[in-house]
């Protein structure tokens, strides 16, 4: 496999979905992790390989890669030994089915409502939009207690790309103090005991 690295921040950010699916998928890579202090994110030399001065960000045979789920999609399609992504028809739209479910109503409204507190530098929300995005947020995990009362795994009986992802919004949520059920919360215990999964991820914290 030809040289690849992956540019990220101190500390939990979306990065660590790539860092997890490289390990899952055993590809060597390098590290390198940007100091915010020092504003490095916004250096000439990085806002080349990334125009909006944000992580993660993978170079790959002289290509750059941006998007956290889009890198995870690259990885696995590179991959020659294992793959994260089912195949057949029916799994491969459950799994499509959760990803979309998991962008559009969770992932959103957990992004907004980290602009509306933590980000307010950057952004500028009305007041109680945190609030809201909290409640909506809520309302979906339930979506996401049901599916695991169901099957072992976010899309079926197999561990996949999804469950990486889900692990990443789920603790994300419980910044938020989002309930989760005693099953689901052992789900994610069991996704942390996996061999591949990135000690930095069990940090309860916000993405960026």
């Amino acid at each position: 496999m030809s040289d690849i690295t992956l540019y990220a921040f101190p500390g939990r950010t979306r990065a660590e979905r790539v860092m997890w699916v490289l390990a899952e998928l055993n590809l060597e890579y390098k590290l390198v992790r940007l100091d915010l202090s020092k504003r490095e994110h916004k250096s000439e030399a990085f806002l080349k390989l990334n125009s909006s001065g944000k992580v993660p960000v993978l170079l790959h045979d002289g290509e750059v890669y941006t998007e956290s789920l889009a890198i995870m999609e690259y990885l696995n399609d590179i991959s020659t030994t294992q793959h994260l992504i089912p195949r057949q028809a029916k799994q491969n739209y459950l799994f499509r089915n959760r990803l979309s479910y998991g962008q559009s109503e969770v992932e959103a409204y957990l992004w907004i409502a980290d602009q509306a507190t933590r980000l307010t530098r950057w952004y500028s929300w009305p007041e109680g939009t945190e609030l809201d995005c909290i409640k909506l947020a809520g309302k979906n995990a339930a979506v996401i207690n049901n599916w695991l009362d169901e099957s072992e795994y976010i899309a079926g009986d197999v561990f996949s790309m999804a469950d990486i992802y889900f692990y990443s919004l789920m603790t994300w949520a419980q910044v938020y103090e989002l309930g989760f059920s005693d099953r689901a919360n052992n789900y994610m215990r069991e996704l942390e005991s996996r061999d591949a999964f990135p000690e930095m991820l069990k940090t309860k914290s916000p993405q960026v």
